[in-house]
């Protein structure tokens, strides 16, 4: 199953905008239990929004927000506004079944 974290800030101003990215420059995901992840940040020069992207592959049972989310949400929660969702992958052969 595929799932897609998405981590949205709207920081401060542009100092803690750099202060999230360079933690998300840090961030190193292990495999772990049939999971592996990727992540990236969306982002534009002209604000200070930031979308985090932690796209995983894992068994279903593991769905929901990580352990690794939901640090990230809490430590740039001081840095900016945060929205925190998940998102799963649909089998588009089979409307209504996750893939």
């Amino acid at each position: 199953m595929n799932w897609l974290e998405i981590i949205d800030v709207s920081a401060a101003g542009p100092r803690e905008k750099i202060k999230i990215l360079e933690l998300c420059g840090k961030i190193r995901i292990p495999r772990l239990r049939g999971r592996s992840a990727n992540l990236k940040v969306y982002g534009s020069s002209l604000s200070t929004e930031l979308s985090i992207h932690i796209q995983w592959t894992s068994y279903p049972e593991l769905e929901g927000k990580s352990p690794l989310g939901r640090e990230l949400s809490r430590t740039i929660g001081d840095l900016g506004l945060v929205t925190h969702t998940i998102w799963t992958e649909y089998d588009q052969s089979m409307p209504g079944k996750t893939a």
